[in-house]
Parts: structure tokens; C-alpha cells; sequence
């Protein structure tokens, strides 16, 4: 979209990656492999004869790029002996609607899609389920049979920051992934703080795993399941590949995420008044879900106080999402919001429940999208067409107010320099 801003009120635009793109993607696979970070390597584990689950990100996660590396990962398999009719990719819908042929195609390539055995994931079919048991945390884990028939499980994702998991890829392919959707709603439920009125837990959010009780539950989910091998990738904002990181579901994880904050921040020469981002267009904004998923790493570059404006960009074309949206926003403010959460929680009111928070630490929030304007406005947030309309509402407001832009904050970390 084309906008304007002021030479003397830009203050720059955040973005890029402090590591060059991988030049062969296909032997840093290899490699990762046959040298993986906290186990043997993978043609040591399996053996002929040995059925294998391959869980795969769900079309919501595009940007992933697996057709460019599922085939390596099967022809790995099949020159340790592992033949195409004992492997099954599980595409890990987790709250998502299950994908159909085309979006299938359009992520694996028609060449695997006629190999193996695909499982579309349904966390709202009791017939793909099988019951484990309780996390420590007390989360009734429900998980895809197909996974657990298996005799081995090879987790594949991406590694990034997420808003309140801490960082996406390793145990997330567990759950949320191939779970059922009453475990995804409790392992989701632990990002609210413990007392009501305020908000979301402090350590539910972007970058942080320590003591962040989503991301315990979701470790203490995985290692039930006892995933064999993972395979996570990270992507620079333009979809080059940074790193391979494979092994240990745990181990293997926080390698890659020790990776992604040190590649991901970006020297921030000072907050902003008016933060303008977005994830980066299609297929990362298909729904205001998947829109303010940037909002925690857009909000860390304003001025701490009430004072800034934040403007989103996403354009919402699958509008906002499924599983009862419409509803949250009926709802309108953040209490009565909070008050029906805490009753019967759901992503997607959870969802709803963040942005409506977004008020407690900026003037106004904005969003250009295709939504229409009345919902948006339900909840707090000024609707806009296009980025000039909302920035002429930003200046109006604050007319020589400082502007940041973030044209992929998701995976741009800011880093205030001292």
C-alpha cells in the first residue's frame, strides 16, 4: 500500500536479520541430520520396517516453505530403509479448519502429496483422538492416533517469536498441532494471569520461555507424546532460509531459539510515538488472528507510557477467523470479555481478549484492513481502509509524533540501544 511519511518525523524502519541466508538449503538439512543437537543422528534411530509420522505445518503457515524441504526429509527416510508406505505426514491443524486438496498441494508439491499417506488433522474428531492422560500442569491431553501408532515421530516447524508461547516450532507441532481441541484450550487458557483484571500472564509473551506457563505445558504435552526427532527451520522475513536446527525435542528447540533472538533483534535507536507494522502480507494476515499476532513486538518499540498510537496492517482476507469470532466481539470491552474467558475459554476469544487489552498501553490502536469497519470498532480499535488515512489519524493526534515502521514484526525483535 502507498503512504507518506515525513522525512522529519521518520525514525526509521525496523527490520532485517543480523545472518546471511543459508546457501544450500539441502545440505544444511543433511547435515542437521546426520549431526543433530541432543541425540543420535536420525538413520541410527529407524530401521526398516519402522512406521513413520511426519508432522507438518498446516496451511495457515505457508511461509514455512515445506515443499521446499519435505522431500529431502523423505528421501532421507527412505535411504535408511524406511519405505513410502510406512511414512504418514499428520498436517497439524491445531484450531485451524483442516486444509482441502488445493491448499494441500499448494503446501507439499503434488510429488508427496502422491508418495505418502496424509492425515488431516481434526482436533474435533473424536475418531482421530486417543486420550493420554493429564500434563503435571493438569491439561487433559487428547492427541492424533496416527502420531501415536507410529513407531517413530519426527516433529518438523519454524521457528519464531510467538505471542504468548514465547517462541513457535519444537513441541507446538504437539500442541497445539495434532491436538485435540479441548487440550488447546487448556494449554491455552494458562496465558491468562492468575488474578482476574490483569491481563495476560507477565511470561506468556514473545521471547520469553522461562517460567511461562504455556510453554511448560506444552514441553510437559510433548514429552508424553515422546516425539523421536524434530526438524525446525528458521526464515528471514523474505523467506530465506537462517538455519536447520534437528534432534531433541527440547534440546534441538532451544538451540534454534537461542538462534532467532540473537538473528532477529534489531537495534531500536529510540521508541516511537506512532509504530506502523504489519506481519508482512499473505499468507501471514489470512485473518485478524493471524494479523495481530505482531502486535507484542510492535508494542515493545513504542514510548512506555499510554501516549503512543499503534497502527496494524493486515488485510484479513478470510475476515476473523473461525470458531465464533463474531461473538467476542459482540461482547465489546475488555471486562465483559474477560468476565465470559474465564467462564468458557477459546482461542479465539482469547484472541479478541489481547487486542482489546492493547488500549492499557497505547492512545489509540489502529488497523488497516478489509474487515468491516463496525466490528472492529466493537472492541476499541479505529477501523481504516488504507495506511494514509490512519497515519493522517495518528498525526492528528500527536502532529510531531515520531514514526517507526515494522514491516515484518513478527520476526523482528526490537533491542532499545543503550
Amino acid at each position: 500500500m502507498p503512504f507518506e511519511v515525513p522525512d522529519d518525523l521518520l525514525l526509521g524502519t525496523l527490520e532485517g536479520v543480523g545472518v546471511e541466508p543459508l546457501p544450500d538449503l539441502k545440505g544444511a538439512l543433511e547435515k542437521a541430520l546426520q549431526q543433530p543437537i541432543g541425540t543420535r543422528p536420525l538413520a541410527e534411530l529407524i530401521h526398516p520396517g519402522h512406521k513413520v509420522a511426519i508432522v507438518c505445518p498446516d496451511f495457515h503457515r505457508l511461509w514455512i516453505r515445506a515443499r521446499l524441504w519435505m522431500p529431502a526429509v523423505i528421501d532421507h527416510l527412505n535411504r535408511a530403509g524406511i519405505n513410502n508406505r510406512d511414512i504418514k505426514i499428520i498436517i497439524a491443524n491445531g484450531t485451524h479448519s483442516p486444509p482441502g486438496y488445493r491448499d494441500i498441494l499448494e503446501m507439499l508439491g503434488g510429488d508427496i502429496a502422491g508418495k505418502v499417506s496424509i492425515i488431516n488433522h481434526d482436533g474435533r474428531d473424536p475418531s482421530q483422538l486417543r486420550y493420554l492422560g493429564k500434563t503435571e500442569f493438569g491439561t487433559p491431553l487428547w492427541v492424533n492416533r496416527y502420531a501415536l501408532e507410529a513407531d517413530h515421530l519426527i516433529l518438523t516447524g519454524g521457528i519464531v517469536p510467538h505471542a504468548f508461547a514465547g517462541y513457535g516450532g519444537g513441541r507446538k507441532a504437539i500442541v497445539p498441532g495434532i491436538s485435540g481441541l479441548k487440550t488447546v484450550l487448556a494449554n491455552h487458557k494458562r496465558a491468562l494471569s492468575d488474578e482476574v483484571g490483569q491481563g495476560i500472564h507477565p511470561h506468556a509473551r514473545p521471547g520469553s520461555l522461562q517460567d511461562n506457563p504455556v510453554h511448560k505445558d506444552m514441553l510437559a504435552a510433548a514429552h508424553m507424546v515422546g516425539p523421536r526427532f524434530i526438524v525446525n527451520f528458521v526464515l528471514s522475513e523474505d523467506g530465506d532460509f537462517l538455519g536447520v536446527f534437528a534432534g531433541d525435542v527440547e534440546k534441538a528447540h532451544l538451540r534454534g531459539c537461542e538462534f532467532v533472538s540473537g538473528a532477529f533483534k534489531v537495534g531500536l535507536p529510540e521508541k516511537a510515538d506512532i509504530v506502523l507494522a504489519s506481519r508482512g502480507g499473505y499468507p501471514m494476515d489470512l485473518t485478524f488472528y493471524q494479523a495481530f499476532q505482531a502486535s507484542a513486538n510492535a508494542m515493545s518499540a513504542m514510548k512506555d507510557n499510554t501516549g503512543g498510537i499503534l497502527i496494524m496492517v493486515g488485510e484479513c482476507s478470510e475476515g476473523l477467523g473461525p470458531y465464533g469470532f463474531n461473538r467476542w466481539f459482540d461482547l465489546g470491552g475488555e471486562e465483559a470479555i474477560e468476565k465470559e474467558l474465564r467462564r468458557n475459554f477459546t482461542v479465539a476469544g482469547f484472541v479478541v481478549f489481547r487486542a482489546a487489552l492493547l488500549h492499557r498501553m497505547a492512545r489509540k490502536v489502529i488497523l488497516v484492513s478489509n474487515l468491516e469497519p463496525e466490528v472492529v470498532s466493537r472492541i476499541g480499535i479505529t477501523p481504516c481502509k488504507t495506511i494514509s488515512e490512519a497515519l493522517d489519524l495518528a498525526l492528528e493526534a500527536i502532529p510531531d509524533g515520531k514514526i517507526l515502521l515494522m514491516p515484518h514484526a513478527s520476526q523482528t525483535i526490537p533491542q532499545l540501544a543503550c
